[in-house]
């Protein structure tokens, strides 16, 4: 265990974070107001953190895993943490590792949002400036300075030594051969202090969670762990025939023994051990969505692509392979791609195989025209078309980029455009936007800021938006006044919601133009949804199709699509892959979410629903639910993943997030129903473990 160095501080220095009140009412007037209950509770996991790692009550602690729910704002803790280290004085400096670009410029913009109310509320603290915010490399950081990089910059040749590294969303150093989780191994030495970020501590193998305490030192909870990671081997490959008592009896036993091990290194809130907070995140429900039975002629095109793939594979000596592909399950599109490829390969197969192949095919290609649409995709589009009727928006997830594309062409057909009233021409939207948008400082802007803005201009006057827009006009009985008057006054989705139109307007023109990707997409006029509808849009791979290309967006730079999706304007419908099931914000105006296509791991699906249930959701301002939907095509694969999955992440948090990924081939139902046994008759017990790991109660001097 390597050494622990003082840091020279002193808990007068985060007074502060006895004041959350306070502190709430600095930020009222800013663009990120905070809400109270939330900030009490991030105050004191911050007050918290700090204490150990300096020792306050007790010997310093090198690390610590913050390792709180999706959307409890594991960011904004770790951000004011950053600033008191960063800010007390004597030279002290923070780097924060960020999985990716867009992490990192949430990262920026937390630090940034912190730097007035810390000004005015945080007296024993040096002035902060945004200035103090590095990114980039900086070899030897200067006192003061927090530097916000990628996670790739631990891989690198640069030197890791600073008072304080937080590593962001740590889970993705989870593979032990991995560069960068060897990276943080071998430079976690150089930093006095660690504080490791993840949602998911205990992953797909809690042998990950053993790495993660490795880093932070704490050693003296890795065999704690380790038997709470066999008895989860033997809960989900173990032995089924055991009494459910006797397994539920060692269940709990072994994760009880995990948290009091595990208390001193470890943070951990979960939503729904917070009952102060939900309404502030939004209550959540399930979506009733019902997809018929397959017929005979669907499980027969199944079964019949599925025989042609194996009796080519068999041809080419590559019987080991699989070929039940669940992608065959929940669209068309990747099975005629791949009877596409058995056509052009047939002549090189030997008969017999030639012909069997050929006669599959064929009847493959009648199947196809007789069954059209996939049934789940009519049955999800007829599901969410009077939601977004109603003004609502609603974001699906695609495990695979065939699927995303598919679905998101059948619900550009299907939903078709909005019966809504004509706007006005576009000479009078042009006028009315540049009155309403015009700079506030009345000062001349720079050639290139005024050329963006009348891009975004352009955009907002394109006619998708322009009706988009009118109908909000028209609802808020606004459409009697000036236009100009008009976007200032009329709320946007929702009458009295969140945001007046030209506030929303404005609100997204400036996190447009803080995006570099997103200021090139503006400047080239590209805004999806500028060219044609704007009620689709998919975050995937774009389809080769011409005619489809304004249906999607490049997912290597989402910023783009996310800025336009947390505000009122754009897409109805977001189709996208995990690639934004991670790390991303969705949630400002939307509260309707559908599990498309499932990824094995119960882990992404908690993910996912991450995007939504945050602070300030839709659904909180609205008092209104977070809808899930788990829409299940039944008769096939798809429906018998859903049935587990959705019994697999009702025990996520139960089991502190040791769910284990399943391939559903492999799932039989007799050991599923004796596993649900086991976890039933554990809850009572397992419900409070995770209570234990809350942040130790401090003096909030302002309840």
């Amino acid at each position: 265990m390597l050494p622990v160095e003082p840091l020279g501080m002193q808990s007068r220095q985060w007074q502060f974070l006895g004041r959350p009140r306070e502190y709430v009412d600095a930020t009222k007037e800013t663009a990120r107001p905070l809400a109270l209950e939330s900030t009490r509770r991030q105050f004191n996991t911050a007050r918290d953190v700090l204490e150990r790692l300096t020792g306050t009550f007790g010997e310093p602690r090198r690390g610590i895993l913050l390792a709180d729910d999706v959307g409890l704002g594991k960011t904004t803790v770790a951000a004011l943490v950053a600033w008191v280290v960063a800010a007390a004085g004597q030279g002290r400096n923070v780097r924060v590792l960020a999985p990716n670009e867009v992490m990192q410029r949430r990262w920026k913009d937390e630090l940034r949002s912190h730097v007035a109310p810390l000004n005015r509320c945080a007296a024993h603290l040096e002035k902060v400036h945004e200035r103090w915010i590095k990114e980039g490399a900086v070899g030897r950081l200067t006192a003061g300075s927090i530097q916000v990089v990628r996670h790739r910059y631990a891989s690198s040749d640069n030197n890791l030594a600073c008072d304080l590294l937080i590593v962001d969303e740590a889970h993705r150093a989870k593979g032990e051969e991995t560069a960068f989780s060897q990276a943080l191994m071998m430079q976690r030495k150089y930093a006095k202090r660690v504080l490791i970020l993840t949602a998911t501590p205990f992953s797909i193998d809690i042998a990950e969670l053993e790495r993660m305490l490795a880093l932070v030192d704490g050693d003296d909870a890795r065999a704690q762990v380790r038997a709470y990671r066999r008895a989860l081997d033997r809960l989900y490959g173990g032995n089924a025939t055991r009494r459910p008592e006797d397994a539920a009896e060692r269940l709990a036993t072994a994760a009880q023994n995990a948290v009091d091990a595990l208390r001193a290194c470890v943070i951990r809130h979960g939503v729904a051990d917070l009952p102060r907070e939900v309404q502030a995140f939004g209550v959540q429900t399930e979506w009733p969505m019902e997809v018929g039975e397959a017929s005979l002629a669907e499980l027969e095109l199944m079964l019949r692509i599925d025989r042609a793939l194996g009796l080519a594979r068999q041809a080419a000596d590559e019987s080991g392979k699989a070929t039940n592909d669940p992608r065959f399950h929940v669209g068309w599109r990747h099975l005629d791609a791949e009877r596409r490829r058995l056509e052009e390969e047939l002549q090189t197969l030997e008969e017999p195989a030639r012909a069997a192949v050929q006669g599959h095919l064929v009847a493959v290609a009648r199947l196809r025209r007789d069954v059209g649409a996939h049934s789940k995709m009519r049955a999800v589009a007829s599901a969410i078309r009077p939601v977004i009727e109603e003004g609502e928006k609603v974001l699906l997830f695609c495990h695979h980029h065939a699927t995303a594309q598919e679905l998101t062409v059948h619900l550009a057909g299907a939903l078709g455009s909005l019966d809504l009233p004509r706007p006005p021409q576009k000479a009078s939207w042009k006028a009315a936007w540049e009155e309403a948008l015009a700079p506030n400082n009345g000062d001349a802007e720079d050639e290139g800021d005024g050329e963006l803005r009348a891009r975004f201009i352009d955009w907002l006057c394109s006619d998708s938006v322009r009706q988009q827009v009118w109908a909000w006009v028209t609802a808020s009985g606004a459409d009697g006044v000036p236009l100009a008057d008009a976007l200032r006054k009329a709320w946007a989705r929702r009458v009295e919601a969140r945001e007046r139109i030209a506030e929303a307007a404005s609100r997204l023109y400036d996190a447009l133009t803080r995006s570099r990707s997103s200021r090139i997409v503006l400047a080239e006029g590209r805004l999806p949804g500028g060219r044609g509808s704007t009620r689709v849009m998919g975050v995937c791979q774009p389809t080769d199709v011409e005619r489809e290309q304004m249906l999607f967006v490049d997912n290597q730079q989402p910023d783009t699509i996310i800025a336009i999706f947390n505000s009122p304007f754009g897409p109805d419908a977001l189709v996208a892959t995990d690639r934004l099931s991670e790390g991303i914000d969705l949630h400002r105006y939307c509260r309707h979410l559908v599990h498309y296509e499932l990824d094995p791991s119960p882990i992404r699906t908690v993910q996912r629903n991450g995007r939504l249930r945050r602070v300030g959701s839709w659904a909180a301002v609205l008092g209104e639910p977070i809808r899930h939907a788990y829409p299940a095509f039944r008769g096939t694969r798809d429906h018998r993943l859903v049935q587990i999955m959705k019994k697999r992440v009702d025990s996520f948090s139960l089991l502190l997030g040791g769910v284990q990924t399943f391939d559903v081939d492999e799932v039989h139902d007799w050991e599923e129903r004796w596993r649900n046994e086991v976890i039933a008759e554990a809850r009572a017990r397992l419900e409070q473990a995770g209570i234990r790991l809350h942040a130790r109660p401090g003096g909030d001097v302002s309840r």
